[in-house]
């Protein structure tokens, strides 16, 4: 497109979108100031949930509540800084979009933080009763998240505070009810007995993501926590060989390893492989218990067993291991065995039971060493055997090694529900960003284990189900006077309280109106966006239990997952590693002292405490520097939250945000310049190509964010936004209107300045997605606006397509390109900027012609000194030999440069210096190179001294010949100039 033709289209579809802030003659500050920006904080965020929006779609999308057992940390301000994007995206896109906040009651983590405090002041939960007990967990809970809800509005989550949840409220409570009364109707929650994850400090099942698998530490050792809230050290990872004698036989036995000899008193059988020969004469035998007289157990097959594995032979104790408990099943399907007596030797508080009155009642990790001093009395005991990998289930609430336990509790039966599900993931109902990992969801949907549901707290959601003591008939209901009626007036209500995750599963139905009856708003949320690691237990359960209460309809239409904040070494977030960070910290700074002397007076274990203290020691060692809530959110976006993991060395990512504030402010101060020198315009009509170019790039700049942000990619939206400020605005376009500025060219002034605020209007609107504060401050600075102004504009790819110009991007890409070799030339030859060059562009033919090559390349290429005389496609001998070549990174085009007749003299003198230099440095190296080698001919020199002086000598000849082809080269450019 010819150069005339592209500006009437460019000053015709510049009227179209033109924009007409009004002048402002404040003087502005030089540096970011962060009270300034951020004054109003709650307001301005209030302001920007309000959605105003009375046209565009609606978008809602709910914040995964965050558990009311303390502040939030760096991976909740991840998705708060995500989610905020998101939703700050779609008001800009002129949607109305409502995110929705909430707190989760959190059953097993509050009760144990509320226990914890509790310890400090003396007071035990079993010396309370329930209703005080609660009571001081809603207390906590109320302060929790009032902590919380300032955190989040500090750090501009523009959530609509008046839809807030939680999901212990009344309405949770009568939704929770309604959904356990409907799926026990439907036979889909059956209460029954098996096998379950037990924590005997808290005595009660957990589910699978309370549960940590860890490797047994090398000397064995690992420090556990007691009901009485001391330490204690206990040996893991040895495996014992125990001899079970053969019933009918003196002298025939089985040896079987185990690790665990303390449960023995509940084993029911020894099984061994079908095809493993050392055994195959024992098939339907029997021998002895080795710890209780009398008691016969049956030889039993299964081909689970390993041959290689330990001695080949296992003990069965289903009440104690999950492997077992199926082995044990499968055999008595198999043998038409159903009277045979199952039973626990280790109780609910880990304490041993149904093993005699010389171990009842005693600690299970006590017993296991007087379970192997009885076998040695009896001879049944032969050492130890080795034994590698060991890995035990603990507890990440409590630390407690967690006991397999078989209980009768609540289950419900999810297998229709996630194949139903798991064909929504496929057919495209839902749609999974990053598409990787779907695979998550699909691995979680082939569970076939039913759920359970019923936890033994007292703090969380009663089960509506009620019985007569001492009777196995439960009643479901939503009435407990009808259970009354019916049961009588011993009928008492379970007190087993609902897994968290089953309250927290019906946050799309609560807030789309199911209790109420109200129709469906199909899907109940736009998008849900949480961290991966909780895909299965949240996200999972969510998609199976609101397709199952609302007639198959999804909640959501996409899932988005980030991925996991880590520290910069990589590691997890843990309050065990001492490397967790309050988000508060970075926004306002904190000193070293304050930081160790928080960790000290927290609720943590010693050893957490002690260990949190080395690592802030050798992390920040000097504090961490207030940076204020964009700077944050600038170090949370500028990573692939798309990732798996995301390494976070937050203090420095921190800082360059704040950096990035800083050039948005002084961009500002100029643009208070540029205002102060002209009258107000509205518009001012401009036929320089490089107003052009900016307005182009402004046009793909917000079609390219758009479209990063349609496929969540914040992280490349963010660097794009980041580029064009810094890089096309600051470096290029601002440095070429100063020296207008300078000249006090009042007209080029008008037209910089009526540009600028065209293109800095947008831009400011588009970031306000990520940095909100510090872009809602400039753009009613600047433009003298009132406040939340910037809540109002709508931009999208559409407004701004008219200024589309990829010819005019690509040749500023060319010219750019032949600034940056142009500066680098300068900077090898150690060149001064008062040395200015000329030259020739020789290049293959582009769409854009080459006058307009050079007259672009006039208004940006003098702030680097030069003059684009002209563009060929060729150029001859002559040239060549009164110019310098170099070459144009990136593109096919070579660029001949002179030096300027006027400066000359001063090319060659800085030349000779550089010369000197150079030859100086070539007889530097060269002594070297000859002290080396004579080290290396001493025969007094070590070998391992010989062979590292040798490698020495070896580089420093390589930075010789360097130096002699660098002096050569210098030389020919001296002769050239002469």
């Amino acid at each position: 497109m010819g150069k005339l033709n592209r500006l009437a289209l460019f000053h015709r579809s510049r009227r179209q979108c033109a924009y007409s802030p009004t002048i402002i003659t404040r003087e502005s500050s030089s540096s970011f100031n962060i009270d300034e920006v951020t004054q109003n904080f709650e307001q301005r965020t209030e302001f920007a949930a309000a959605n105003y929006r009375k046209n565009g779609s609606l978008f809602r999308m709910v914040l995964p509540p965050p558990n009311v057992t303390g502040k939030l940390h760096l991976g909740h301000a991840l998705t708060v800084a995500v989610e905020d994007a998101i939703c700050r995206h779609q008001r800009n896109q002129g949607n109305k979009a409502e995110w929705i906040p909430g707190f989760d009651h959190a059953g097993i983590a509050t009760q144990v933080v509320v226990e914890k405090i509790l310890a400090k002041n003396g007071k035990r939960r079993l010396e309370m009763t329930r209703e005080e007990f609660v009571k001081e967990c809603h207390l906590w809970g109320e302060k929790c998240s009032s902590e919380i809800r300032q955190q989040l509005t500090r750090m501009g989550a523009s959530l609509d505070w008046t839809q807030s949840y939680y999901t212990l409220d009344s309405k949770f409570s009568e939704a929770v009810t309604k959904a356990f009364c409907i799926l026990e109707q439907e036979d889909l929650i059956t209460r029954g007995k098996r096998l379950v994850h037990w924590c005997p400090t808290l005595s009660s099942t957990l589910s699978s993501q309370e549960v940590n698998r860890i490797d047994v530490p090398s000397d064995g050792y690992i420090n556990l926590s007691s009901s009485s809230g001391t330490r204690r050290r206990v040996k893991f990872g040895q495996m014992h060989v125990i001899r079970y004698n053969l019933v009918d036989s003196e002298s025939e036995f089985i040896e079987v390893g185990t690790t665990r000899p303390e449960t023995l008193f509940a084993d029911v059988a020894v099984a061994v492989h079908p095809e493993d020969d050392r055994y195959s004469k024992f098939h339907g035998k029997h021998v002895w218990s080795p710890v209780t007289p009398g008691r016969k157990l049956f030889v039993i097959t299964d081909s689970a067993v390993s041959v290689e594995k330990g001695t080949g032979a296992v003990k069965i104790t289903p009440s104690h291991d999950a492997l077992d408990y199926e082995i044990w099943n499968r055999w008595i399907l198999n043998a038409g065995q159903n009277t045979i007596e199952e039973f626990a030797c280790i109780d609910a508080e880990g304490k041993m039971t149904n093993s005699g009155e010389d171990f009842d009642g005693m600690d299970r990790f006590e017993a296991r060493e007087k379970v192997i001093q009885k076998l040695s009395e009896l001879g049944n005991y032969n050492g130890l055997m080795k034994h590698e990998g060991a890995q035990v289930n603990i507890c990440s609430r409590t630390g407690d090694i967690i006991e397999p336990r078989l209980t009768e509790q609540w289950f419900l039966d999810c297998k229709d529900m996630f194949a139903r599900s798991a064909d929504a993931i496929k057919s495209g109902k839902i749609e999974v960003f990053p598409e990787y990992q779907s695979h998550r969801l699909a691995d979680w949907f082939e569970n076939q284990e039913p759920w359970c549901l019923s936890r033994q707290l007292w703090w969380g959601h009663r089960i509506p189900a009620y019985n007569v003591p001492g009777q196995s008939k439960w009643m479901v209901t939503t009435d407990e006077e009808e259970a009354r009626r019916e049961l009588g007036d011993k009928m008492q209500q379970d007190p087993d309280v609902l897994d968290t995750w089953f309250s927290s599963a019906l946050v799309p139905l609560v807030k789309n109106g199911w209790l109420e009856g109200a129709p469906i708003q199909t899907p109940s949320l736009n998008v849900m966006e949480t961290g991966w690691d909780i895909s299965g237990f949240w996200v999972a359960r969510m998609i199976a239990l609101n397709m199952k209460l609302s007639s198959g309809e999804t909640p959501f239409g996409k899932v988005v997952l980030h991925g996991l904040v880590r520290d910069n070494e990589g590691r997890k977030m843990s309050k065990s590693l001492g490397n967790v960070i309050d988000p508060l910290d970075v926004l306002d700074g904190i000193t070293f002292e304050k930081m160790i002397e928080r960790v000290k007076s927290s609720a943590h274990e010693k050893e957490e405490i002690d260990n949190a203290v080395k690592d802030l020691t050798k992390r920040f060692p000097n504090g961490i520097s207030r940076c204020g809530p964009d700077a944050l959110r600038f170090a949370l976006l500028k990573y692939d939250v798309l990732s798996t993991d995301i390494p976070i060395d937050v203090s420095n990512a921190a800082i360059e945000g704040l950096h990035f504030c800083n050039k948005i402010w002084n961009l500002a101060a100029y643009y208070d310049q540029l205002a102060e020198k002209c009258e107000v315009i509205k518009d001012v009509d401009s036929d320089r190509l490089v107003d052009e170019w900016i307005m182009a790039r402004l046009s793909t700049t917000v079609s390219t964010v758009d479209a990063h942000m349609n496929k969540f990619s914040l992280h490349l939206a963010l660097s794009t936004l980041h580029k064009f400020i810094t890089s096309d605005i600051c470096d290029i376009y601002l440095e070429s209107t100063k020296k207008a500025l300078w000249n006090n060219d009042i007209a080029r002034i008008r037209e910089a300045r009526s540009i600028l605020q065209r293109v800095l209007q947008p831009t400011l609107v588009q970031l306000n997605a990520f940095m909100p504060f510090v872009s809602e401050y400039i753009y009613e600075r600047i433009f003298k606006r009132e406040t939340g102004s910037i809540l109002f504009d709508v931009v999208k790819p559409s407004l701004f397509i008219f200024h589309r110009n990829e010819e005019l991007e690509e040749a500023m890409k060319l010219i750019t390109a032949m600034m940056a070799a142009i500066r680098s030339t300068r900077q090898t030859l150690q060149l001064p900027q008062r040395i200015t060059f000329s030259g020739i562009l020789e290049m293959a033919p582009t769409d854009t012609s080459p006058s307009e090559l050079r007259i672009l390349a006039d208004e940006v290429t003098q702030t680097c000194g030069f003059e684009l005389q002209k563009v060929c496609r060729e150029v001859d001998e002559d040239i060549k030999k009164d110019h310098m070549a170099c070459p144009v990174p990136g593109h096919d085009a070579k660029l001949w440069m002179r030096i300027d007749a006027d400066c000359k003299e001063m090319f060659i003198l800085s030349l000779k210096r550089q010369l000197e230099k150079t030859k100086t440095r070539q007889e530097q190296f060269q002594a070297r190179i000859a002290s080396y080698e004579a080290i290396c001919e001493n025969p007094n020199s070590k070998p391992s001294n010989v062979t590292k002086t040798k490698r020495k000598a070896e580089n420093a000849r390589k930075v010789v010949e360097n130096a002699k082809e660098e002096a050569e080269r210098i030389k020919q450019l001296i002769l050239n100039q002469s």
